[in-house]
């Protein structure tokens, strides 16, 4: 019964996205040829898996990592905001990643576009793992990784999930699943004397709570752009009140266009500095992904 309504899980949310990404318009099959390849390795009994990603970056599989596995199917899993942030990012840059889960972020910046990187991930499973893979990238001295909660303002602990995978997220004390302290601050304190040029977010339904305690960040000259999971009115109005507007990108056309639907993710992006913006994402360099160039 348990294997059935894994099939028809799949079937339900995971197929359609196998076949419909839109790095593979003209290659329909080939993510779910790795998705097969993947699970029959894991069926044979075997447990972690090192791949080759993007030139010379690794990812290091384990059965459940719904992040990086996705990265194996697909390139680039979340192909709009990891296509925004290549094509964004230089050298000299600064990106921080709040929410790293298991480092694709944080990997792609600093192995990739070669930047310094600051990553934060609050549960102890999960930044073991995410060490584990910024480790073999060889990319300790580019990440500065932090096991820290962030929130509002410090405080001394708060309760997150551990039993949850990448939805981990900051719970009661009634919470009936595996639970555990961790340490908190916010992005001010930890991060105020630096000059990021990008943010990412994506903390499972409390980004009002990080930015809260980033209005020193927001206010930065450097930073250009945020790409920030899950959108609420509170959100949206915050980052307007700071300048921010919301965008869509095409990494194909290397073309922004104003947010014209609700979708999962966002961009937004400093207006005064849309014009710095839109010259990076043209002169960046073009990328090959498994053979597919943007």
């Amino acid at each position: 019964m348990k294997k059935f309504k894994k099939i028809i899980n799949f079937l339900i949310y995971s197929f359609p996205t196998l076949i419909n990404h839109p790095l593979w318009k003209t290659k329909r099959l080939s993510p779910l040829g790795r998705f097969l390849k993947l699970q029959l390795f894991f069926l044979l009994g075997e447990k972690e898996l090192c791949v080759k990603w993007v030139d010379d970056l690794l990812l290091y599989l384990k059965q459940g990592d719904t992040g990086l596995t996705g990265n194996y199917y697909f390139g680039l899993h979340e192909f709009f905001d990891m296509g925004f942030l290549i094509h964004l990012i230089k050298k000299d840059d600064l990106f921080i990643d709040i929410g790293a889960n298991l480092g694709s972020y944080s990997q792609l910046a600093s192995g990739l576009c070669k930047c310094k990187s600051v990553a934060f991930e609050p549960v102890p499973t999960t930044f073991k793992r995410l060490y584990e893979n910024i480790k073999i990238n060889d990319l300790i001295g580019k990440v500065h990784l932090r096991n820290l909660a962030l929130h509002n303002e410090k405080k001394e602990k708060i309760l997150f999930s551990i039993d949850k995978g990448p939805c981990n997220s900051i719970v009661e004390s009634s919470y009936q699943g595996e639970k555990k302290f961790v340490e908190v601050s916010s992005l001010d304190i930890e991060c105020g004397s630096f000059d990021p040029v990008l943010l990412k977010i994506d903390v499972e339904g409390f980004e009002e709570n990080i930015l809260k305690g980033a209005l020193k960040i927001l206010q930065k000259d450097s930073l250009l752009a945020i790409i920030i999971e899950g959108q609420t009115k509170n959100v949206n109005n915050l980052l307007s009140s700071f300048g921010f507007e919301d965008f869509n990108y095409d990494p194909f056309k290397r073309k922004l266009k104003y947010c014209d639907k609700r979708t999962i993710n966002k961009i937004w992006i400093k207006k005064e500095k849309l014009k710095i913006v839109k010259e990076r994402l043209l002169v960046s360099k073009k990328r090959i992904i498994y053979g597919q160039k943007f």
